[in-house]
């Protein structure tokens, strides 16, 4: 789907994601870096390394613990933070331009159908720096949502790659889902 972006250090920008799609602050930003090993500058991957890297670059946002070096201006007031490696070259290519994560969100406004196309957001259109047409995308469901512990996971909102993710996750290294939709 397509999606609106912001370089994430700046409150600014921030902020103007919540505006532009009148999402509610309690509604946690994900970020995307450029690949896995840029994931524990931002959160606490614990003992995660083999299971980020069989899940990403793909169709899954992983939540874990935020390091204190992320700065506070995403997400004030939550311990966790979901991370993305998305498997889209341009969003990829974006992040190693500006040299860090962006925080990422779906180009719609809040609880809207997921756009492929930029004329599927075009009320939105007055309110962005930039629109890059990509041309007409898949239609494609949100990322699989999962909050990863030392022994346990739990889905949040299932998406792309969710089979795959709990086929990791349960079968491959043995983590108890604790998740209310079990599989």
């Amino acid at each position: 789907s397509s999606g609106i972006n912001a370089e994430w250090p700046l409150r600014p920008g921030i902020n103007k994601i919540y505006q532009i799609k009148g999402r509610s602050f309690s509604k946690p930003l994900a970020i995307c870096v450029s690949c896995v090993q840029e994931i524990p500058k931002c959160v606490d991957i614990g003992g995660s390394e083999t299971i980020l890297s069989k899940l990403l670059p793909g169709g899954v946002t992983i939540v874990l613990p935020r390091t204190s070096s992320l700065n506070p201006a995403l997400n004030p007031g939550f311990q966790t933070v979901g991370v993305r490696v998305p498997d889209y070259h341009f969003v990829l290519d974006l992040c190693t331009a500006v040299r860090g994560p962006i925080a990422l969100t779906s180009a719609n406004i809040s609880n809207g159908p997921n756009s492929t196309c930029i004329e599927e957001f075009k009320e939105i259109w007055d309110d962005l720096d930039l629109i890059v047409d990509g041309g007409q995308l898949p239609l494609s469901v949100g990322s699989t949502v999962v909050e990863i512990s030392d022994h346990s996971f739990s889905v949040i909102r299932p998406g792309r790659d969710y089979e795959k993710t709990l086929k990791v996750l349960s079968e491959e290294h043995h983590l108890e889902n604790r998740s209310s939709r079990v599989s």
